[in-house]
């Protein structure tokens, strides 16, 4: 004859094995959900990328460029490279939403070139790689360079 613990124990594992039964089975490690298409969101231009570089872009990258000339020596001045290259990397993205995009050609070649070596430079900042921080920082500056030599108007010449 079973006690009354007893009884209370195959109780709570009766209940549990029935409880386990009716759940559904926890998922396996699963990926990440995927992104809902462009489609589907609504996106609201504030700035136009002018502002977007004066107030976002042109802030992140100096510090991402001033790390290669004065490299950080603490935890704190390599978060703030990371932060940086992180927004400069956002800031790409920033440059490629409908209303703010130029084309689909060059603008998006230059604004994805950014958003790939922020993201570098983002990653060497977090393993405190000032060679790969400054090395990323070259190729941010080019891709700079090359979309400014094709949007930006140039001044007349005299």
């Amino acid at each position: 004859m079973l006690r009354r613990w007893q009884w209370a124990v195959v109780l709570v594992l009766a209940v549990g094995a029935l409880a386990a039964g009716c759940s559904e089975p926890a998922p396996a490690k699963s990926e990440p959900a995927p992104a809902a298409p462009a489609s589907s969101h609504s996106f609201k231009v504030v700035g136009p990328s002018r502002q977007i570089m004066l107030a976002i872009t042109i802030p992140a990258s100096e510090t991402v460029f001033n790390a290669a000339a004065e490299p950080p020596t603490t935890d704190e001045q390599w978060v703030s490279v990371e932060r940086a290259a992180l927004t400069l990397a956002e800031s790409g993205n920033l440059l490629l939403i409908p209303g703010r995009a130029v084309d689909q050609g060059e603008w998006l070649r230059f604004s994805q070139m950014l958003i790939d070596t922020a993201g570098q430079a983002y990653e060497a900042a977090q393993a405190k790689d000032i060679d790969g921080v400054s090395e990323a920082g070259n190729t941010i500056y080019e891709a700079c360079e090359g979309c400014h030599k094709k949007y930006l108007p140039q001044p007349a010449a005299p």
